[in-house]
């Protein structure tokens, strides 16, 4: 409205006073933002007025601010053509969060002090409220995607503005499509969100199993209706306001990470250790591996080390590691603790846990002992044997001749 219409229809030319708004500030203002607006009074009388009350009278969207007065006693204004026949005041109020755009009437009461119920002036000022919807992408449930593991991949879409969404269209794309989704596409539609609430869309993604480690970027659209509810009256009839907007954000998300072991009780050496076979079964090589054995119930170390350094693994590698330990009971199957600490292809530090049953066995060390003394005595008696035959043999052959 421009300043000439709001002079005249603040005009009451019957009680001689004129009430302009000179500004408002913000202009136009958004929900949940303070607003000023600053009014000029003027006499029009050919008299002095005493002791003139402004006052505000705030409807929905508009509420008081707190500390800061609705009413004004501006006091005395001079004549129609002195200089002091006019002044300012300027008011704050207070705009509501959830207010739709438009234009929303503010009450003004002008009156002598004392004399409310016969004001000399009650007129409304159209005040502008802008609601401009607005989305963000909030927040992503994955950082870290390992290779060749179906994951689920969700977004959270908020509406952090003033209006309404409708009709929202999501979609996200990766770097050369290292990242694609499985069972969907990559699009996903949303009817409606409200105010200051927000919609989850959800995906179910893989990566291939021989994807380089490293931050990979992921770009992401959200296309949405900009809905005003209300309504603009124009010669033609009632048009609705919509506009169609586009967010376009980034976001990265590392593909590597950790990976899996599996632990296999190979035997117990003729020395009593037990060995076991330790392979790297998932999709991302481990560094600096190292199998450990801690304290636990069942199980005893008998003087070595109860760590074993087994370096790197590839994915599908596979070593072996020996720990001397001794069971506190024989001939049942006991469960076995390992840890195993290793260094991630993200560069970092992991510690995984593995428990494995293991058969609790007497060493073989004295049977084997036994078994090898035997043998050598058969050996030493064969030889003997040979040796006396040789003899009786040549001694019977020198006797013919």
């Amino acid at each position: 409205m421009s300043f000439g219409q709001t002079a005249m229809a603040l005009t009451n030319s019957d009680r001689g006073l004129v009430v302009d708004l000179l500004n408002q500030n913000p202009d136009p203002v958004k929900p949940g933002d303070v607003l000023e607006v600053r009014f000029s009074i003027q006499n029009a009388r050919s008299s002095t007025t005493d002791s003139v009350v402004v006052e505000l009278v705030p409807k929905y969207p508009f509420s008081k601010v707190s500390g800061q007065p609705l009413i004004e006693n501006i006091g005395k204004l001079g004549k129609r053509y002195e200089d002091e026949n006019s002044k300012v005041v300027k008011f704050e109020l207070l705009v509501d969060n959830n207010v739709n755009a438009g234009q929303y009437p503010l009450e003004v009461l002008v009156y002598e002090q004392g004399n409310r119920n016969h004001a000399s002036l009650k007129q409304e000022v159209m005040i502008d409220v802008d609601s401009e919807s607005n989305a963000e992408i909030e927040s992503i449930s994955l950082e870290k995607l390992v290779p060749g593991k179906k994951t689920n991949l969700s977004f959270v879409i908020k509406n952090v503005g003033n209006s309404p969404l409708k009709n929202a269209m999501f979609s996200w794309d990766s770097t050369g499509d290292l990242i694609l989704p499985v069972g969907s596409s990559n699009v996903k539609y949303i009817n409606f969100i409200d105010i200051g609430e927000n919609a989850t869309v959800e995906y179910q993604v893989l990566t291939n199993v021989n994807t380089k480690p490293g931050l990979y970027k992921l770009d992401m659209i959200l296309v949405y209706d900009d809905v005003e509810e209300l309504q603009t009256i124009t010669q033609a009839g009632t048009l609705e306001n919509q506009k169609r907007k586009t967010i376009e954000s980034k976001a990265g998300i590392y593909i590597g990470g950790t990976t899996d072991f599996d632990i296999v009780f190979v035997e117990q050496t003729m020395r009593g250790d037990y060995s076991f076979s330790v392979s790297n079964i998932g999709n991302n090589k481990a560094s600096s591996v190292t199998i450990s054995i801690p304290d636990q119930e069942g199980w005893s170390m008998n003087g070595g080390s109860n760590s074993v350094v087994l370096g790197s693994l590839q994915k599908g590698d596979y070593t072996m590691a020996d720990f001397g330990i001794t069971p506190d009971n024989y001939g049942e199957f006991l469960p076995l603790k390992f840890q195993i600490a290793y260094t991630s292809s993200d560069g970092e530090r992991e510690v995984q846990e593995k428990e494995l049953s293991v058969l609790a066995s007497k060493p073989v060390v004295v049977q084997e002992s036994a078994k090898s003394s035997g043998s050598k005595s058969w050996l030493v008696l064969a030889f003997a044997v040979a040796c006396v035959a040789g003899f009786v043999f040549y001694n019977n052959k020198k006797k013919k001749l």
